[in-house]
């Protein structure tokens, strides 16, 4: 038996890929699929474009994890605006980390970001998911000052951003010309 006949090949399994491109469509009835968002991801180059319909009883994107699955290390996710990835900033700060966790790059095409390009757009995402860790923090510290009936609205030891004449220096008087 020719052993080329004995292991048989998946029929199904594609090429990874370096590019590929993801939109959301929002929950109108009747719009299934944006012809203009895939016409856009496909002059920009993208091999395939996947989608995922918005809808109002929860976040479900298997578009978007067929899209990341069908990337080799390396490639690239292209969406036509951040809103495509998540509804809200945290949401979409976690979008870009497992990204960048998996060796994926993101290009979004309004506002203009390319992390191939602008390796640094990781790092503020690293950033601001460490502001949003700390964010609830702060705030129950805070709570927890004021109810111990401390001042809100400063911090003892810091000087203000004006400096204040010296006394060795006469202070400027305002002339009036009226």
């Amino acid at each position: 038996m020719d052993k080329a006949l004995a292991k048989p090949r998946g029929v199904c399994q594609a090429r990874p890929m370096n590019l590929v491109g993801y939109y959301r469509v929002p929950p109108v009835r009747g719009i299934f699929f944006s012809p203009a968002q895939e016409e856009r991801l496909l002059l920009l180059g993208c091999q395939e474009v996947f989608s995922d319909r918005c809808l109002a009883s929860g976040v479900v994107r298997p578009g978007l994890q067929r899209a990341l699955d069908a990337l080799e290390p390396g490639g690239a996710v292209a969406v036509p605006s951040f809103h495509a990835l998540a509804g809200d900033m945290t949401g979409l700060v976690e979008a870009v980390l497992k990204l960048q966790a998996r060796g994926l790059h993101l290009i979004v095409q309004q506002p203009e970001v390319d992390t191939r390009t602008q390796p640094g757009f990781f790092e503020t995402c690293q950033m601001l998911a460490g502001f949003s860790r700390e964010r609830p923090m702060v705030r129950t510290a805070e709570a927890a000052l004021i109810a111990k009936g401390g001042k809100a609205g400063g911090m003892k030891g810091l000087k203000s951003s004006a400096p204040s004449p010296s006394p060795d220096e006469p202070e400027e008087e305002d002339e009036d010309d009226g």
